[in-house]
């Protein structure tokens, strides 16, 4: 179980489901069902949220570390990295690649980091780490 998709397909077969009974109690397409066990798309927190409730377990059980960031207080975990490397969120958004008001909307958790950014904000984090010695 080392994708979303998996961790998906475990509990529907769990439940005794099919994919056309999960997207029925779920309200998610089944093609859409299909693609995310075969992990052909990019999970939205929204329908993996839905499924997650339809199987009737922790939408967490599912989620990847991604989904975990995004569904946590990643705009204050944000913050307090960028702020902790002494940057301005012009300067953080210079070593990311995205634009100031980009990590402003972030930190306010006006708006998601892509699994991209998300990926580029962790490789921060660890260097920060290592760099204080906090690993």
């Amino acid at each position: 179980m080392s994708t979303i998709g998996s961790r998906i397909k475990y509990y529907r077969l769990l439940n005794n489901l099919t994919q056309e009974q999960l997207a029925i109690k779920s309200n998610v397409d089944r093609c859409t069902i299909n693609r995310y066990e075969n992990n052909l798309v990019d999970y939205s927190l929204d329908i993996v949220n839905e499924i997650a409730i339809a199987l009737e377990i922790i939408p967490s059980l599912i989620y990847d570390d991604y989904l975990n960031f995004i569904s946590s207080n990643y705009g204050d975990e944000i913050q307090y990295m960028r702020r902790s490397l002494k940057l301005t969120q012009e300067e953080f958004g210079d070593i990311l690649g995205v634009h100031k008001k980009t990590i402003r909307m972030w930190e306010k958790q006006q708006a998601y980091p892509t699994r991209e950014n998300f990926i580029k904000i962790k490789i921060h984090n660890i260097i920060f780490s290592i760099k204080n010695n906090k690993i």
